[in-house]
């Protein structure tokens, strides 16, 4: 029976009358036209939190940080489902967005339909705004950011874990990670205390807290702790790129890898045999690992992991790993840069090495009940109790760790940090004033070598100019070209830089001795000249220049 009102179809934007004698299916198709125009017109003006169909939203990565992202969220209505992104904002319609993505993996667990769209292809550096929209709703808008790919860039991290059963105190800490834009949060375990559907419902609902007010997913790098009962409830919550959560991410060119581990699968056997293999063919500037329970916990309540040490602890001495992040023990410990040993001066299997060490951080606190920290050892460097998690900066020459205390700062933190101000901290934040170190733990960066204290001429190994573990010696072996200093004490210096990165200058003496270091600023590719003004230098002896461009020997001189 044809319909005796006059209808109005929806196309491209705009209501089009259409004639009311038109045969009874062509007017079907256009009532069908008109309501789903207009149900998309009223999804799209809807507020942020009225959306439907989706919810729980997270940001992960499976492969480079630089070119991909996984996008993770529960679908509960509608069908469909996909997102539209593009690198500018379209605001709540669909139809704004360039590009679209469908759905790679979806997964029934824990009452929630959890799907995945891996995004790949994608620019480095780059804000991109997105949309989850299926046949009958759409998100709010929000952001994904991909990693920069230069190593010459800094990166700020968030790392800590163990949020389990105090939510005000997991929602407080989430707060404040939307206002430091971290590029990324390595996450320790223990996010639940049952691993209950209800309770990863809640700790989903409480990470929206990181999301910043224009609607950016901080990522999340999760490790499995003991409070998960099994490894799905990482692989399938967050798509990580193996079922046994244990996995490594490059990051910025080659700044930095990060090691996932899992210390609820046997840590010899495969997932050792990966670690060594990984670890051996790194070429990353620097190395943090992550996993849950500590090797030496700083509270005596918490049991002791000697196989970890002898699994993991000397593959990190050994490939040279420059921070590992503990959990697990509900307290807080920072210690000296330590390895494995059982020699003299030795305590519970570690020994402190400035030069070859690797300095451990943790031990939770993102909200579990806190421990005491009565089981400090000789190379401890400092220890507390309270609600914390770590800041991380780190760049070229070295790593800054910060320990942000929780509970003082939720209370008086200030605006968010903006993208371009990721280092500098908001008004109210609270650091840990530990004993040695003051409110900051730098490590400088290391230098890979073959004996202690030297580096074969020709390696790309840098020198460490921030006062630290190493000063490479490197061996002269023929004649170099000689730079006069003036009467001001100056040299010119001619150097190539093979890619961008940041110079240094090292003189040494004929004992091969440091004198003197320098860092200029960071360059790009290309040659250079640069007057430089030296110390006193002593005369009448062979001063030896070594010039490292970014990450290798650039120019050698003798200097008179």
């Amino acid at each position: 029976m044809p319909v005796s009102t006059t209808l109005f179809a929806f196309k491209k934007g705009r209501f089009a009358i259409v004639n009311n004698r038109a045969r009874p299916q062509v007017q079907r198709r256009l009532l069908c036209q008109l309501l789903g125009g207009l149900l998309l017109t009223i999804l799209s003006s809807l507020p942020a939190d009225l959306e439907a169909g989706t919810r729980r939203y997270r940001a992960t990565w499976r492969d480079n940080p630089a070119k991909s992202i996984v996008i993770g969220f529960e679908h509960f209505s509608g069908s469909s489902v996909r997102i539209v992104y593009d690198t500018k904002d379209g605001g709540r319609n669909p139809a704004n967005y360039r590009y679209s993505a469908n759905p790679a993996r979806t997964v029934e667990y824990h009452e929630m339909r959890n799907v995945f769209v891996r995004i790949n292809k994608l620019q480095p550096g780059t804000r991109y705004y997105f949309l989850v929209v299926d046949d009958q709703s759409v998100s709010r808008r929000m952001i994904f950011e991909t990693i920069h790919d230069t190593p010459s860039r800094p990166l700020s991290i968030v790392a800590g874990g163990d949020s389990r059963n105090n939510r005000e105190t997991l929602k407080a800490a989430n707060r404040l990670v939307s206002k430091l834009r971290p590029h990324f949060v390595l996450f320790g375990g223990d996010m639940t205390n049952g691993d209950s559907a209800q309770e990863w419902k809640e700790w989903l609902d409480d990470w929206q807290l990181t999301m910043n007010s224009d609607g950016r997913l901080t990522p999340i790098v999760p490790t499995r702790g003991n409070h998960e009962r099994s490894n799905r409830s990482i692989y399938d919550l967050f798509d990580v790129a193996h079922p046994d959560a244990y996995y490594s991410l490059s990051f910025a060119g080659g700044l930095l890898r990060t090691y996932t581990l899992n210390t609820l699968f046997p840590p010899g056997g495969e997932q050792l045999n990966w670690l060594q293999r990984d670890l051996a063919r790194s070429k990353e500037m620097w190395k943090i690992a992550q996993y849950h329970h500590s090797m030496r916990p700083h509270t005596s309540s918490k049991p002791e992991r000697d196989e970890l040490i002898t699994y993991w602890a000397t593959l990190f001495t050994k490939y040279g790993v420059d921070l590992v992040c503990e959990s697990d023990a509900h307290t807080v410990k920072q210690t000296y840069p330590i390895r494995p040993s059982r020699e003299p001066g030795a305590s519970q299997n570690f020994i402190r090495d400035d030069r070859r060490g690797t300095v451990y951080v943790g031990e939770g606190c993102w909200g579990a009940p806190l421990r005491i920290n009565d089981d400090a050892k000789p190379w401890t460097r400092a220890s507390a109790k309270f609600n914390q998690f770590k800041w991380i900066w780190l760049d070229l020459r070295q790593m800054q760790v910060r320990t942000v205390r929780i509970d003082r700062s939720s209370s008086m933190a200030g605006e968010e940090n903006g993208y371009l101000n990721r280092f500098r901290s908001p008004p109210g934040f609270y650091f840990w004033d530990a004993e040695n170190t003051g409110d900051v733990l730098r490590i400088p960066r290391r230098l890979p070598e073959t004996e202690p204290g030297t580096v074969r001429p020709g390696t790309s190994a840098p020198p460490n100019l921030a006062g630290g573990r190493q000063t490479p010696v490197i061996q002269s072996t023929s004649r170099l070209p000689v730079l006069n200093r003036d009467a001001a004490n100056r040299i010119r210096v001619g150097f190539q830089m093979p890619s961008a990165g940041t110079p240094f200058l090292l003189i040494q003496d004929e004992s091969l001795k440091s004198l003197w270091r320098k860092e200029l600023s960071v360059r790009g590719p290309g040659p250079y000249s640069e007057l430089v003004q030296l110390p006193p230098l002593p005369r009448g002896q062979r001063l030896e220049l070594v010039v490292y461009g970014g990450d290798r020997i650039v120019a050698k001189y003798e200097v008179k």
